[in-house]
């Protein structure tokens, strides 16, 4: 019985070690960061067409997330408080869901979770220029000039992304 735990064990280990240095094949932050931000075109949850460039001199967050993501349901009324808080100072949050959930489920999520911020739907090209999004929720923090200045996987704490908020407007911590 011990061996067969010592062997379980070792294969776990190997199997850990193989894998941690491994990265996903496109680094995000590396890629995008202190460069301006990916365009895209994508569409709204009844059909209207939306780019990056309609939110041109607006310090931004563009928000990815699916409807199946826990972590992505626990950071959406930070993002949606916070967006209220701060849109008078020309920041705004969108969110783009990328899996191919029913516009009534979409509606349903964001109703629950207070989001009143723009939420469309994620295609391919988009999804790649972002590097993939191999983690959800995944946020792109873009300033004013429409640079990347911060990419944050998953959920950290409200305190954490009001504080990303706060650089990115430039207003220094609270």
């Amino acid at each position: 019985m011990a061996g067969i735990i010592l062997a379980c064990v070792v294969a776990v280990t190997t199997h850990a070690q193989s894998h941690a240095s491994e990265k996903p094949q496109t680094d995000t932050s590396a890629d995008l960061l202190g460069k301006p931000a990916p365009s895209f075109v994508v569409l709204t949850l009844d059909g209207r067409q939306v780019s990056l460039a309609d939110y041109k001199g607006k310090a931004l967050i563009v928000n990815f997330w699916a409807t199946w993501c826990g972590n992505c349901k626990l950071e959406m009324p930070w993002l949606a408080q916070l967006r209220e808080q701060y849109v008078s100072q020309g920041f705004e949050v969108v969110g783009i869901v990328t899996d191919g959930a029913t516009e009534q489920k979409v509606r349903q999520i964001a109703d629950k979770y207070g989001v009143k911020y723009p939420v469309l739907r994620c295609n391919h090209k988009t999804a790649q220029a972002y590097g993939g999004l191999p983690y959800l929720p995944e946020s792109f923090y873009i300033d004013k000039t429409g640079k990347v200045v911060l990419e944050a996987a998953d959920a950290s704490s409200k305190e954490e992304v009001e504080a990303n908020i706060r650089k990115l407007l430039g207003l220094g911590a609270k």
